[in-house]
């Protein structure tokens, strides 16, 4: 079996455990309700006979089916009207009365119609790329957790601005990219020493495009280059290489995290070039996040790729103190 299949019969199992655990719940919740206010079942129950009876009575007497259908008509308003009333006495969400499911765009079952649904396309990249960890850390690591107070106030005199306002720009930059992400195309380069949050605005983004039933890759530039290697060289991989690489170009936002971190060969940088330009032809968004500015992304890399990154990305300077050290010093002091 083929780690393609593998994965897809994986997410199969996953989808089939949602549904009988939201069914379980469901079922739960009714009997509840139903225990509380017995006349709502009779209702259901009416409705769903009333529709039946009518149903025999057309095939019976095709004749008469515009009245027999104004006559189900009446009659399910009635049911209807009687059911919301009791909803009312009885403070009863009428959504309660309905299966819920995580994802309502595909009712839990992978597919829209013939086409899979984003939630499964995300889940066989989670287990394909191992990356279902950051469904945990984007739990933390969110606009609405991002706390602008590690920042100093402090004008720095070479950048003009305070390491609070910048990051601030930074931030409301980040959020205009998740807001306009269907109406423009934009691509971001975060660059600047470690520890000032740019992993974190990353996992922010993610987050925000996830919730929005986007798909979202997110890899370090060392998990990038060692897949592309390993599918590339390693003879016994059961799955085509082919399969890889139309998730790198075509998921709806691909985030390469620490950009330069890895060992930079002849390979990488020409496959980064083929990834960025690829996506930039096809206008599918990539962030890239690195610990190197511009200037001396160009001795890692070759000009093309600089030229393409520095030309079509919109830069975001960050600086200031490791906020990362301030929050560790902050967590730890009595």
């Amino acid at each position: 079996m083929s780690a393609k299949t593998q994965r897809y019969k994986t997410v199969l199992r996953q989808y089939e455990q949602i549904r009988q655990q939201k069914e379980h719940e469901w079922k739960k919740r009714i009997q509840y309700i139903y225990s509380l206010c017995p006349r709502l079942e009779e209702i259901e129950t009416e409705i769903a006979l009333t529709s039946i009876k009518i149903a025999r009575m057309v095939l019976e007497k095709p004749q008469n089916s515009k009245e027999l259908a104004m006559q189900l008509q009446q009659s399910t308003l009635k049911l209807q009207k009687e059911k919301a009333q009791l909803l009312a006495e009885y403070a009863i969400d009428k959504k309660a009365l309905e299966m819920e499911y995580v994802c309502n765009d595909c009712q839990d079952t992978g597919y829209i119609g013939t086409q899979q649904c984003h939630c499964m396309k995300q889940k066989l990249m989670d287990i394909a790329y191992q990356q279902s960890n950051i469904q945990q850390i984007i739990q933390k690591e969110n606009f609405d957790t991002f706390d602008f107070r590690y920042y100093s106030q402090t004008i720095d005199p070479q950048e003009g601005w305070s390491p609070q306002q910048s990051i601030k720009k930074i931030f409301h930059t980040c959020m205009d990219f998740c807001e306009n992400f269907d109406i423009t195309f934009q691509n971001l380069l975060l660059y600047g020493s470690t520890g000032l949050g740019k992993t974190f605005l990353c996992n922010c983004i993610a987050k925000e495009l996830l919730d929005k039933g986007k798909t979202v890759l997110y890899v370090t530039a060392g998990q990038l280059f060692r897949m592309i290697e390993k599918q590339r060289f390693d003879k016994t991989e059961e799955e085509p290489p082919e399969d890889m690489m139309e998730d790198l170009l075509f998921v709806d936002l691909l985030i390469i995290d620490d950009l330069g971190t890895e060992f930079g060969t002849i390979l990488s940088s020409s496959e980064l070039f083929h990834i960025i330009n690829s996506r930039l032809l096809t206008k599918k968004p990539v962030i890239i996040s690195t610990n190197l500015s511009p200037d001396n992304l160009i001795h890692q890399y070759s000009d093309r790729v600089v030229s393409r990154i520095v030309g079509t990305y919109t830069t975001l300077k960050f600086f200031g103190e490791d906020i990362r050290v301030k929050k560790k010093f902050h967590h730890t002091s009595p």
